[in-house]
């Protein structure tokens, strides 16, 4: 159960970055972070967080969680979402191409520095009023906070990364992902 679990957990990341991909693709729309017209953005955004907090919360459903699985939708999606809306307007009217782009360089890795401890921080809020058979279980260590930003960081980077190769851009999604699911397994004791 645990194996499937993880197996799951971790292509849930990468299978939403790749639908946004292919119809990115498919629409012949020209995106990436920042962009000039920030509805584009914000359907992007949605729509991932959507996918995302959805699946995980199919999963977690799934798994006889499902008090747990809508509340996750929710924080998961709301939170990710005005998390990367906030970096959008911060950025509105900032010319991110030419020079520009140092702004959009030192911008996202402050949002995965910050947004991957917040996110997991409303996770924590979540998992921590769930009863685990097992008292001394029932609490989460402190690097569930370090795996949310490991989580958050290396799918910043397959921002990045995924301009060369779609391979890195599913592994390092698959990668930060999995790193949450451990912790979340091991929680639920799954």
């Amino acid at each position: 159960m645990l194996g499937k679990f993880l197996i799951f957990w971790s292509l849930i990341s990468p299978v939403c970055i790749g639908l946004i991909a292919c119809f990115l693709g498919l629409s012949q729309t020209t995106w990436y972070p920042s962009h000039p017209d920030i509805g584009v953005s914000i359907i992007i955004y949605l729509a991932y967080w959507l996918l995302l907090g959805s699946l995980q919360g199919v999963l977690l459903f799934r798994l006889q969680h499902p008090s747990l699985a809508r509340r996750w939708f929710l924080a998961t999606t709301l939170t990710g979402f005005l998390l990367m809306l906030a970096h959008e307007i911060a950025l509105l009217g900032v010319n991110t191409t030419g020079q520009g782009i140092l702004f959009l360089l030192i911008s996202l890795p402050c949002l995965a520095i910050l947004g991957g401890p917040i996110l997991g921080f409303v996770q924590f809020l979540l998992l921590r009023n769930i009863n685990t058979p097992n008292p001394k279980e029932n609490y989460l260590h402190r690097t569930w906070f370090m795996a949310g930003f490991a989580s958050w960081f290396l799918g910043f980077l397959s921002i990045f990364g995924g301009n060369y190769t779609f391979l890195v851009l599913l592994l390092l999604a698959a990668i930060g992902t999995l790193i949450k699911g451990l912790f979340v397994a091991r929680y639920l004791q799954i």
